[in-house]
Parts: structure tokens; C-alpha cells; sequence
């Protein structure tokens, strides 16, 4: 049986950053995508122990949810000592609905299995 799992994804530089990098995002057991993150890793050893950090601080977040511009759209975002560390990976047509997949980013992420093993392969996706 699968479970939720982190996804490290690398990211080529782009014109309007600096450098590469990685990203991580939390697929549920069927591979849907839960969420993400919202910083820029400097490589996949930095993101996995960021990873890390998070699952043992998901009690300390501090959960918000905002209507997106004119879309009418609900987001939510998780923050850490002031920083955002993760967000919703797409826009809820309902705020409820937003309410619930945070709820499950949060269970995800608790009980991610092999989110920071070492050796993990990398995504390509981005």
C-alpha cells in the first residue's frame, strides 16, 4: 500500500533567478498532489533536510487561507517562524474545500514516509 511521499524536484536556473535548485512537493498515496514548497532549495541535500525540519515543526505552523484576486479562488499557505514554507498547489472554488486539503497536506506531510531518505531520486518536473 502507498503512502503520502515528499517529491524532490530539481529547478534550472531561470531568467529571473539566480541559480538552480530544488523544490519539494507532497503527492498523497494515489499521487495527487497536496502541496509544495515555497522556497527554493540550493540542492536536493538542503531541501531533504528541510523536509526534515518541517515534519518535526508541523505543530508550530500557522495555517492561513486567502481568496485569490478576482478568481474567486481559495489558498492556503503554512508558515514557520514568519516564513511561508508551504502552499496549496492549485486554487479551491470553495473555502471549504481549501479548509479540507489543508487538512490533508497536513496529515500527508505527518505521515510522509521516505521524504528525506537519503538517495532519493530527483523529479524532473517543474
Amino acid at each position: 500500500m502507498k503512502h503520502p511521499r515528499f517529491l524532490i524536484v530539481s529547478r534550472p536556473s531561470r531568467p529571473d533567478r539566480s541559480a538552480s535548485g530544488a523544490v519539494w512537493r507532497l503527492l498523497g498515496a494515489n499521487n495527487r498532489h497536496l502541496g509544495q514548497s515555497e522556497e527554493t532549495f540550493r540542492d536536493a541535500a538542503a531541501c531533504r533536510a528541510a523536509i526534515e525540519q518541517y515534519q518535526h515543526r508541523l505543530a508550530d505552523g500557522r495555517a492561513t487561507l486567502c481568496a485569490q484576486g478576482g478568481g474567486g479562488l481559495w489558498l492556503w499557505k503554512l508558515e514557520l517562524d514568519g516564513r511561508t514554507v508551504a502552499a496549496s498547489a492549485r486554487g479551491y472554488r470553495r473555502q471549504r474545500e481549501c479548509q479540507y486539503n489543508l487538512a490533508r497536506f497536513l496529515a500527508g506531510a505527518r505521515a510522509a514516509s521516505d521524504a528525506a531518505r537519503p538517495g532519493a531520486p530527483l523529479g524532473g518536473a517543474g
